[in-house]
């Protein structure tokens, strides 16, 4: 028979190895993988965020509305982000989002990321810490 100190070692590991594994869209109130504090990277304040790909590539697109590919990340640990703004919605397997974060592609172009790539929370859920985008029509991006 189990022990009590196990069970709980095991709930609580499991719901650990769970929210590490299990990625999907950002969540506002149960995102367990939140975007950092903002901090200056050049002249942009940014925030590192979690984020994965199954494919080894995060796609970036020319807006929120999809558009086409400027671009590429490499998921290999966190990546900054500008903010955040809903848009036309994304589906990856059984993760789907509308929320969209602005960043820097690998090749230097300017562009969105969708938020099916961020860690933590469920689906068409906000980052957890994420600031939104503010500028008139949305084009918060420095180009």
């Amino acid at each position: 028979m189990m022990s009590i100190r196990r069970a709980a070692f095991a709930a609580v590991f499991g719901l650990a190895i769970a929210g590490v594994a299990a990625p999907a869209a950002g969540a506002v109130a149960g995102d367990a993988s939140p975007c950092g504090k903002p901090y200056r990277h050049n002249s942009y304040m940014v925030q590192t965020c979690p984020d994965w790909s199954p494919s080894g590539s995060i796609p970036v697109y020319e807006s929120p509305a999809k558009g086409k590919v400027v671009g590429y990340i490499d998921p290999a640990g966190d990546d900054w982000y500008l903010c955040e703004k809903a848009g036309a919605s994304y589906t990856l397997g059984s993760y789907q989002n509308f929320w969209w974060a602005a960043t820097m592609a690998d090749n230097n172009k300017w562009g969105y990321v969708s938020e099916v790539y961020f860690r933590g929370g469920g689906n068409d859920e906000s980052d957890g810490g994420l600031r939104e985008c503010r500028r008139p029509g949305g084009k918060p991006l420095p180009v």
